[in-house]
């Protein structure tokens, strides 16, 4: 095949697999900000039944005991621990999308890497490739020049790719 199948390949790949890891980091990141966020909010107003206890007797909370007014203070615990709880989470959830988004770039990386030395050139493909230029000569659509441009170039393409660096993190194992 010639660099139009790899090409395909590589696109095909990258459509499909992408969409889906596109898809998991959208999620993963939406749900880790939406933590972070209501973390960082449940903290901001943690001091607010220290300064306005009264607030406590217009709505009902429950952490096993109720709280109002007289016992502020397990509102405002609660409020700071469940703010913690909350980024905590959130920072997982973003530190597992970073992970992914890291991971894909090097599998990205290396099934480049394998199409491209599945789609190697080979010889047939190069003498018809040469048949095709030395035609396209005779028939005067190419000048001396310009033959002997393109020629030079299509005898400097290698013949093979060489293997790439096996990752530290990922290997691929072939079956046979």
């Amino acid at each position: 095949m010639s660099d139009v199948g790899s090409g395909l390949i590589k696109l095909a790949y990258r459509g499909i697999a992408g969409f889906f890891v596109v898809l998991f980091l959208f999620i993963f990141a939406s749900i880790g900000v939406s933590f972070t966020l209501a973390g960082g909010i449940s903290i901001a107003f943690c001091w607010i039944p220290a300064i306005f206890p009264e607030i406590l007797d217009t709505v009902t909370i429950s952490v096993g005991v109720p709280i109002t007014s007289a016992n502020a203070e397990i509102a405002v615990l609660a409020l700071l621990i469940a703010g913690l709880v909350l980024l905590a989470v959130g920072f997982f959830f973003l530190t597992v999308t970073y992970i992914i988004a890291k991971g894909a770039i090097i599998v990205d990386k290396e099934v480049a890497q394998l199409v491209d030395r599945a789609f190697v050139p080979s010889k047939k493909d190069r003498i018809s490739r040469l048949e095709r230029l030395a035609a396209l000569h005779n028939q005067g659509v190419l000048t001396d020049e310009e033959f002997q441009q393109e020629k030079n170039l299509l005898l400097q393409e290698p013949t093979f790719y060489p293997e790439p660096e096996p990752s530290k993190k990922f290997q691929f194992v072939e079956k046979e």
